[in-house]
């Protein structure tokens, strides 16, 4: 697995390596299981560290068939892709557009930090947004590199 996915009352956080559609699975699961237990759309979270490997063709292909059904049970969406410069800055656009079309008016969103999230919320989510927030501070989500689920490779010495 390469997501860390968890949930509370009205909100669902992941953490993201390198998707796998078993991952996408998983976090639907619980965006599904988070909006039937309080009757109403979530707040979701998701961290993408600066290192993250994109997904792979199956893991996008699924992406895009589920985003209707996300979109359909989260009040907000929060995508925190980190990294600085052009290039980080880029990406965080390009994700934005590709995924705007197909939310609502002012519920999908990409930061840098998991502080800017806290800036494009309604007030009636920030108590929820603070507490998925310090939830996932407090099992050391917010911090490091990305979820492998394999371990990485290790560089082949050069032939002579």
């Amino acid at each position: 697995m390469a997501c860390e996915v968890f949930s509370i009352p009205g909100a669902v956080f992941a953490l993201w390596g390198k998707p796998t559609v078993a991952d996408l699975e998983r976090v639907w699961n619980a965006l599904q299981a988070a909006t039937d237990a309080c009757g109403h759309p979530v707040l979701y979270v998701t961290r993408i560290p600066v290192n993250s490997p994109p997904p792979d063709a199956a893991a996008r292909v699924r992406l895009d068939a589920m985003m209707p059904r996300i979109s359909q049970v989260c009040s907000s969406y929060h995508v925190v892709l980190e990294g600085e410069g052009f290039g980080a800055a880029l990406k965080r656009g390009i994700l934005l557009g590709l995924f705007q079309l197909c939310w609502r008016q002012k519920t999908f969103f990409v930061h840098a930090t998991v502080e800017e999230v806290f800036d494009h919320l309604p007030p009636e989510l920030r108590p929820v947004a603070h507490a998925i927030v310090q939830a996932a501070r407090a099992r050391g989500l917010l911090v490091g590199p990305p979820l492998v689920s394999v371990p990485p490779a290790q560089p082949q010495p050069a032939r002579r």
